[in-house]
């Protein structure tokens, strides 16, 4: 039986997920017997929901799981960690231009998937043996967990302020998970086109009798803006740990979503809502380079990181073997520190990415305070307030830089801002699982990006708006759920 049928997968996947030492991180993530169980019950849900399988729909529910009924255990299926804000996907990174493998490395990869994403192969990219076939699985497994939640919530009839901040913490992390699947398996967002683009599936209810069908991405983002909007106005000013939002992510992911839209004014009202002084920066001449990890750990109060969420990490982006593209590297100038605290070299002089705010190789898109400030630096660019713009990119960069070293930008027009916050945009947040959505927005505007993978003695060009841009839909998965797949 296929692996998105295999109940003995997902149970493994659950018991792997529950004893995730990530999950101590927040004061609510206790594992007690009721979570256990819980989480294992919403799985087992999940399995028949995002396959449309017919052979658990047959089988006769076991009287001793326990159904959740209360605030607290569906608090607790949102503070599992592992399932809800871990695996998000990586495939755009992989696909992206910020590194390299080296032809044997290439080789050395054990899945022919794994070697296909990597040079923008039309299908065949994510097979579920693969380290990213999963992606789909993961995507929409932690969607399921928030439509059980926000449907048990209202089932239960609960009502009151922590029924209000859980719905919001479902709603928000449901919004995040699709803008992710968004970004991977669709085009750019474009306004002329959004109404016949193919957007996602849009599972807002735990019904495993319901039909899997793509929306359009005109319906998909309007999902996920009213689902960031409930949030917002729900969710609380702090909570007890980086893995739960608050009221100032869900602007920060608003204005994320509009970004990505081309809709600078609205990302703009959200981020208006945002004082810098919320937004606390590490100042890296502060920072160890000889350490491993320079950057301090969720646990070790890395205070950049607003809201902590880890990507699947697929075999070509592991250290050992991912090279950072020369041509990234070369942007650094003298003393920028990012380039000694983000990279180390290995014995041959090309350099891996040791950046993350956790302290081991892994990708974190969840939202930091240096994803704010470039957002409202691009936004004021755009809206032609250069002085706004300039300050805002000035602030962030002075604490990257030797003291003493960093010259302010002084923008002369609103492309020349432009031009030089996209840089920076790439230079700060490189790893983080934006560059793709960012290469594909950049393209939708003209800047006529052309990727290029150089793989035993091929070439291979990934032109601006080619359909490959977006990503194919696993091939088990079109064939279990007769989704439709992206044009080729």
């Amino acid at each position: 039986m296929k692996k998105y049928r295999d109940i003995h997968n997902i149970v493994a996947k659950t018991n792997k997920t529950i004893s995730s030492p990530q999950l101590e991180l927040n004061s609510r993530n206790a594992t007690s017997p009721i979570s256990s169980i819980l989480i294992l019950l919403s799985i087992l849900i999940i399995a028949t929901t995002i396959t449309g399988c017919s052979d658990f729909l047959s089988q006769k529910a076991d009287g001793r799981l326990a159904v959740p009924t209360k605030v607290v255990d569906f608090q607790a299926m949102l503070d599992n960690f592992g399932t809800v804000n871990n695996n998000f996907v990586s495939a755009g990174e992989v696909s992206a231009d910020d590194f390299y493998l080296r032809d044997a490395d290439l080789r050395g990869l054990s899945y022919e998937s794994d070697r296909r994403l990597y040079t923008w192969q039309a299908d065949f990219v994510a097979r579920p043996q693969s380290t990213a076939g999963d992606e789909w699985y993961n995507c929409y497994t932690a969607v399921n967990i928030c439509n059980l939640v926000l449907k048990g919530l209202d089932d239960n009839n609960l009502s009151g302020v922590e029924v209000d901040m859980v719905r919001a913490h479902a709603l928000f992390m449901r919004a995040v998970r699709f803008l992710d699947a968004v970004q991977t398996w669709c085009v750019a967002y474009t306004p002329a086109t959004a109404d016949r683009d193919l957007g996602i599936v849009l599972k807002v209810n735990p019904d495993p009798d319901e039909r899997s069908v793509r929306a359009s991405l005109a319906a998909s983002y309007a999902q996920i803006i009213t689902d960031l909007e409930s949030a917002y106005a729900l969710l609380p000013e702090r909570q007890p740990g980086k893995t739960a939002p608050t009221r100032l992510v869900a602007a920060a992911m608003l204005a994320r979503v509009y970004l990505y839209m081309g809709d600078y004014a609205q990302a703009d009202r959200y981020l208006q809502t945002i004082k810098n002084s919320e937004l606390p920066l590490l100042d890296f001449n502060a920072l160890n380079p000889a350490t491993l990890y320079p950057i301090p750990t969720v646990t070790d109060s890395s205070i950049e990181l607003l809201f902590w969420s880890n990507a699947m990490l697929a075999a070509p982006l592991n250290g050992n073997i991912a090279r950072i593209a020369p041509e990234l590297i070369a942007q650094y100038e003298p003393g920028d520190l990012r380039k000694q605290i983000y990279f180390r070299q290995h014995a041959d002089g090309t350099y891996f990415f040791r950046g993350s705010h956790v302290g081991q190789m892994t990708l974190t898109p969840g939202m930091s305070s240096s994803e704010v400030l470039l957002m409202k630096a691009e936004c004021y660019a755009h809206l032609n307030n250069l002085p706004a713009a300039q300050q805002e990119l000035n602030h962030l960069l002075v604490t990257r830089y030797e003291s003493g070293k960093f010259q302010p930008y002084s923008f002369s027009s609103s492309a020349d801002a432009l031009e030089i916050i996209r840089r920076e945009r790439r230079k700060e947040l490189v790893m983080r699982g934006l560059r793709w959505a960012d290469i594909k927005r950049y393209n939708r505007d003209g800047a006529g990006l052309v990727l290029e993978r150089n793989a035993e003695g091929e070439l291979f060009r990934l032109q601006p708006r080619d359909p490959r841009y977006a990503i194919a839909i696993p091939e088990e998965v079109i064939a279990l759920s007769g989704i439709q797949q992206n044009p080729r």
